[in-house]
Formats: structure tokens, C-alpha cells, sequence
């Protein structure tokens, strides 16, 4: 049984070349990058390598760009470290309902800290309303953070258009955009979106699980979140991890120059999947932008669950997940559909489904017809709604 994995908005496979490279970093750039003879000058000058490489895919300088342990962490060190840098007595911070936990939670456990907490609806495609947006923004917001491509839906948010809302309403305000899906998948320039902030992550595109990267604009004051040794010009003491930022360093040079070719290939792919999916399958819902990313593609089957679907699929090794990995062990699983106004007969039967360039042309039948199998089996099951 060949194994089609649908599920890489929540991680990808390491490429070979970047095991590669981070098995040579583990054996023989072994050297702490604080040390200073030789060999931790040898992995500094490593970690710089793939710093610039960061810098020059966001356009922006080098120092402005701080390793972390991944998504999570980078959202919370921006967020975090944006509001304890700014602590006083009236504070407005601005995010939207259809945000990864790691942004969510912690504007929830300001809000429960008497700091005023604005969550901007959004439409049923996932995008914000501008308009209120702006009418949001006041002298006293010092944050607004707004994810560039949603984890769930792929609905891509006009970064440039909300940065430049920000800015003319308040200049002060720090903008930060949450870009882990979209980071060398979709072109980013954080100067033309006027960007204070942004997150990043190694796992997303073939590279190592535990490592990501954060841009903080150069006089952006941000708290750090981790004090010790200084690591990271202040911004984030610890040891780095060099293997795991080798890997990410060889993980954006295998994409740097392909990954804008590869957006409409994986765009023709996703419409060839929803072409096949609305032929063999009735009663579903296809959520979200459909100029959205091309990457993610979430379907909702009528009187299914999307839980059981996907281990009906799982066992016919097709792997998909019902949302965010990072959401599947909270109570309240389904904010983004009901966000996006899905109606309730549809919520549960949902799945997402993300592709890489691991998914050819090949993969799209035998996956369609493996979900249109298990839908049509599921549905036998489901007692007919009496009429009232």
C-alpha cells in the first residue's frame, strides 16, 4: 500500500539533503558558537550563513533576524515581548478570531489581565474587514498581529494593505504577522508590508522540527522572553541550535529558487484534487478563499466525522488531520469554521488537506477515491434525520 501524506500544513518530511546536512553539523560542527577558538567560530560563522539567508528571502538586514525554537515560541517572544516591553495602564491589542493557538492564547491570557483585547471577525473566506480593522486601531494599541496565511483554511491576508493601515493610524504600533504557512511559499517583502515583526518555521518546508526564526525590525523594542547568556544579540539567550539551523539554512536554499514555480503547480494539483473530490463525493463544503494558498485545501462532508474519516483514511495510508495540529487537543477544535460561519451540520465532518511537492498528479485518484469509499461507508452508518 503506497502511503500518499496529506497533512503538511502540520509538518513535512525532512528533505534528504537537509538530514544530510544536519547529520555533517552533529559530527563535525560540533562547537558552541560562544566558544571562542576554532570550532565555535566554525559554527558561528555557520549560523551567520543561514542568517543572511533568512534576511535576504524576507528583504531585510541581517541582524534583524533572531533563531527560536519554531513558530510557538517566535509568537510568543513578539507578542509577549512587545507588551512587557510596554507595560502601562491602558494598552489595546489587535488580532483576528481565525489565528494559531500560540497567537490566541496569549492575547487570551492578556485579556484576562485587564489589557484591552480587540479579535477582528473575519469574512466566510477567513479575511479580516479592513475597515474594522481600522476603526480599531487608536493611540492606545501597541499590537496588532495578523497571520499571513491561515494553517487551516489557506486564506491569505493583503499584509501590505493592513501594514498600511497600521501605519497611517498609528505609526507607533507594532505589526507583526504570524508567516510560518506562507514563509518560502509565498513571496514576502517585510518592508513592503511594513512589517515590525514576523514568525517563521523550519518544519513547514522540509526542514528540521524545533527551530524557526523571528524578524524584529531594527528599534522595535520587544522584552525578551529568555534572559542568560545572551545569546542572539540579548534577544534570545541559549545555546543555539546549529544543526537545527543548518538544516533550516539548507531547506531554504533547496526552495529559494523553485518555491515561486512550485506555487502553480501545487495551485493546479489542489484544483485538480477539488475537481475529482465534487465529481465522485456530494453534500461537501469546500472552506476558505479559493485564491488562497494553494497548499491547504479544507473540505466538510455532511453527516460525517471528520475524526473517524481520517482514521477510515489513515488505515488505507492516505494522512490527513481535521485542523491545526496544535488545536486537536483543545476544547473549542473548530474556532476557525465557526469564524468563518460554517453551519453546524458541516463543522464536524471537516478535514484539511495540505500538499507538498511530494503530491504529484498520480496521488490526486487513489486518494479521492480512498475518501469517497470511507465517506460513503461512514454515511451508512448515520441514521436519516426525521423530518419534524
Amino acid at each position: 500500500m503506497k502511503e500518499i501524506y496529506l497533512d503538511n500544513a502540520a509538518t513535512t518530511r525532512v528533505h534528504p539533503q537537509v538530514a544530510k546536512k544536519m547529520m555533517d553539523a552533529l559530527m563535525n560542527n560540533y562547537g558552541n558558537p560562544s566558544s571562542l577558538h576554532r570550532l565555535g567560530i566554525r559554527s558561528e560563522q555557520a549560523i551567520k550563513e543561514v542568517r543572511e539567508a533568512v534576511a535576504q528571502s524576507l528583504n531585510c538586514q541581517t541582524p534583524e533576524i533572531y533563531f527560536t525554537s519554531g513558530g510557538t515560541e517566535g509568537n510568543n517572544m513578539i507578542i509577549q515581548g512587545v507588551v512587557e516591553n510596554k507595560k502601562r495602564n491602558r494598552m489595546r491589542i489587535i488580532t483576528s478570531a481565525i489565528e494559531h493557538p500560540s497567537v490566541l492564547d496569549v492575547f487570551t491570557f492578556y485579556e484576562n489581565h485587564q489589557i484591552e483585547v480587540i479579535v477582528l471577525g473575519v469574512d466566510t473566506q477567513g479575511h479580516i474587514d479592513q475597515d474594522q480593522l481600522k476603526a480599531a486601531i487608536n493611540e492606545e494599541t501597541i499590537l496588532v498581529s495578523i497571520m499571513g496565511v491561515n494553517n487551516e483554511l489557506g486564506t491569505i491576508q493583503d499584509l501590505k494593505a493592513i501594514g498600511k493601515i497600521v501605519k497611517t493610524v498609528n505609526p507607533k504600533c507594532v505589526f507583526h504577522a504570524d508567516f510560518v504557512q506562507g514563509f518560502m511559499k509565498i513571496p514576502i517583502d517585510v518592508k513592503a508590508c511594513q512589517l515590525d515583526a514576523l514568525t517563521l518555521s523550519g518544519h513547514k518546508i522540509f526542514g528540521p522540527k524545533g527551530v524557526g526564526a523571528v524578524y524584529v525590525k531594527k528599534g522595535t523594542d520587544i522584552k525578551p522572553l529568555l534572559r542568560g547568556g545572551g545569546q542572539e544579540s540579548n534577544m534570545r539567550s541559549g545555546t543555539e541550535n546549529v544543526p537545527g539551523i543548518i538544516g533550516l539554512g539548507e531547506a531554504i536554499r533547496l526552495r529559494k529558487d523553485s518555491f515561486t514555480a512550485e506555487f502553480e503547480v501545487i495551485r493546479n494539483l489542489r484544483a485538480a484534487f477539488i475537481d475529482e473530490i465534487e465529481a465522485k463525493i456530494d453534500d461537501i463544503r469546500i472552506n476558505g478563499d479559493p485564491d488562497g494558498s494553494p497548499y491547504v485545501l479544507n473540505v466538510s462532508f455532511n453527516r460525517v466525522r471528520g475524526e473517524v474519516l481520517l482514521h477510515s483514511l489513515e488505515a488505507k495510508g492516505i494522512f490527513v488531520s481535521t485542523g491545526s495540529a496544535c488545536s486537536s487537543h483543545k476544547k473549542e477544535k473548530q474556532y476557525v469554521l465557526k469564524a468563518i460561519g460554517l453551519a453546524e451540520e458541516y463543522k464536524e465532518g471537516t478535514i484539511r488537506i495540505s500538499f507538498s511537492n511530494d503530491i504529484t498528479r498520480d496521488d490526486v485518484k487513489p486518494a479521492v477515491a480512498a475518501i469517497a469509499q470511507a465517506v460513503a461507508s461512514l454515511r451508512l452508518l448515520v441514521k436519516p434525520r426525521k423530518n419534524r
